[in-house]
Order: structure tokens, then C-alpha cells, then sequence
């Protein structure tokens, strides 16, 4: 077992006392395994450089820990060209978050039309901004596979992005304006699913400090799995099948305690043997279904053994 499991063990036993429930810690197989850090709702700085996209990016600099950075299209301010394109300088990707967060999640039902058109509308923007601030990063992001995450995430593959729906927005009456743009909606990884979060989007169980948010994301919190559960789960216990393509955890930039705990979370993933890497995941496919939103850990027979 690392220091840090130890550690983080004896901290929970002492919890123990005031009767919480508390996860398991596992002594799991050191292979190393992909991570893939994903931050929503960017960019988040102020007009001097300075703020919260910046602090992370300082952060996953000095930890080099490559990661992907979800935006929406009305996030992008005209100062922070330098920002998107520091990210794609220092080995991030950029992924399409739509336009804006408000009217485009599953509860609002949008329309297959406008979320189409939302998608456009931010990509229109991750393009101009680069291609005005610096020809390289806008060609090394036409190079790299497009992404996208959905606002407050869908468990399945949204249906703007299903091939079987391109003759119908290729038709439609208000997006010919668009027309030419239609073919940005080809050949997208649709990652509105994740593995894990950090709980900093979460209402009615925010972490109370950075350890906290730390343990959530190793151990897992409020019925969600964290690190541990995939790496050492069922009967016997083996390491799920979702660690041979890679975890992908939910973060935001501009929370505050994400900033601060950040640090304490890629040292605890890497002390389990976890390496860092930028979407998109080797095995997956575009326009297809990749991964659901709280499902439990599927234990792969052909995985080493792990002792709990």
C-alpha cells in the first residue's frame, strides 16, 4: 500500500468514530493506467491574464499532467486568445462545451436544430480566436479530433451528433445559414459522459477542503465510485474493464477549492500508477456512444487480481 493510501486509510478509520459509512481502501496492482482530466466551463480570467483558467494551467504545467478543457462559446472573451492558445501549446485539447450552459441540457429539451446550431456557434469562436491570435495553435487544433461534452452531461450519444439524424439538420430551414459548417458535426467524439467527479459541481454534497475533494475523486462519495472502486472491484476482486481505455474525471477551473485541491489529486493518482493524458482516448470512436454517467465498475476477468 503507498503513503498516501495509508494515510488517506488511518484519516478515514478516524472518521469512523462519529459513525460515517466509509469506502473501502484497496491494495490494487501498480500497472499504470490512464487519466484523463477534463475541466468544464471555461475559459474563467480576467483581463490582465491572471484567474482561474490560468491558475490551472499553472498547475497542470508544473505537473505535467496534460489535460482537456470543455468551453462554451459565450466564455470566450476577447483577451483570452493567449489562454486557448497556451492550452494548445503546452499539449491540452479543446473541446466543444456548445455555446452556453443555460437552455442546452437534457432537462431543457432542446431541439436537434439548436443544438446543432449551438455547436457551430462555438466552434465559429474556438476557430476565430485561435486563427487571429496564432496560425500554429489554430492549425495543431484543426489537426487535433473534435470534442465534445454536453452541459450537465448525457448518459448516451446526443442525437444531433447521430449520423442517422445529418440528412434532417442538412434540411433544416434555419440552419442554412450554416450549411457549409454542418460537416463540423462529422467525426466528434462525444464525451458528455465521465467515469468520476471531484464533487465541485455537486449541490448537495460540496467537498469541505481539498483533502476532501482529494478522497471523493480516490475513493468515491454519495454513491458515486471513485479511483479505488475501478481499480480493485467485484468477486473475486479485479480491476474493471474501464481502466484498460482510461478514467475520465469531471472537474471546473473556476472553482476555487478545484484550484487548490488539484495539486493534492494528480500526486494521489499518480502515487496508484495513474499517467495523464489529453482527450481523445485511443480506442474510442466518433459519433458513437463512449461513456455513460454513473455506472458502476465492470469487473474484467482477464485483469490481474487485486487484494481489498
Amino acid at each position: 500500500m503507498s503513503a498516501y493510501s495509508r494515510r488517506s486509510f488511518l484519516k478515514l478509520l478516524g472518521f469512523s468514530a462519529a459513525a460515517i459509512i466509509l469506502p473501502h481502501t484497496f491494495q490494487a496492482e501498480s500497472a499504470p493506467f490512464r487519466v484523463y482530466l477534463t475541466f468544464d466551463d471555461g475559459p474563467t480570467t480576467n483581463r490582465d491574464g491572471s484567474g482561474a483558467t490560468t491558475t490551472v494551467l499553472d498547475i497542470l504545467r508544473r505537473e505535467n499532467a496534460p489535460a482537456t478543457f470543455f468551453l462554451h462559446g459565450i466564455a470566450i472573451n476577447s483577451w483570452e486568445s493567449d489562454v486557448l492558445v497556451r492550452m494548445l501549446n503546452e499539449g491540452h485539447a479543446i473541446g466543444n462545451h456548445l455555446w452556453q450552459h443555460e437552455g442546452n441540457t437534457i432537462h431543457d429539451e432542446p431541439s436537434l436544430v439548436h443544438l446543432a446550431e449551438q455547436y457551430i456557434w462555438c466552434e465559429r469562436r474556438i476557430r476565430q480566436t485561435l486563427a487571429a491570435a496564432d496560425v500554429q495553435a489554430y492549425q495543431r487544433y484543426l489537426a487535433q479530433p473534435r470534442l465534445f461534452r454536453r452541459p450537465g452531461g448525457n448518459n448516451g450519444l446526443n442525437a444531433f451528433l447521430d449520423p442517422k439524424h445529418f440528412t434532417f439538420l442538412a434540411n433544416a430551414p434555419s440552419l442554412r445559414p450554416y450549411r457549409k459548417d454542418l460537416a463540423w458535426l462529422k467525426s466528434v467524439y462525444d464525451y458528455s459522459g465521465w467515469h468520476l467527479s471531484n464533487g465541485d459541481s455537486s449541490l448537495h454534497h460540496f467537498p469541505r477542503d481539498a483533502e476532501d475533494m482529494r478522497d471523493r475523486v480516490i475513493y468515491g462519495y454519495g454513491g458515486a465510485h471513485g479511483v479505488q472502486g475501478y481499480l480493485c472491484t467485484g468477486e473475486p476482486p479485479r480491476r474493471a474493464a474501464e481502466i484498460r481505455d482510461g478514467l475520465i474525471i469531471l472537474m471546473h477551473d473556476a472553482v476555487p477549492l478545484t484550484q487548490r485541491a488539484l495539486p493534492l489529486i494528480i500526486a494521489a493518482l499518480r502515487d496508484l500508477g495513474a499517467t495523464f493524458h489529453a482527450l481523445p482516448r485511443p480506442n474510442d470512436q466518433p459519433n458513437v456512444p463512449l461513456v455513460g454517467i454513473g455506472y458502476p465498475p465492470t469487473p474484467d476477468p482477464l485483469s490481474a487480481p487485486c487484494t481489498l
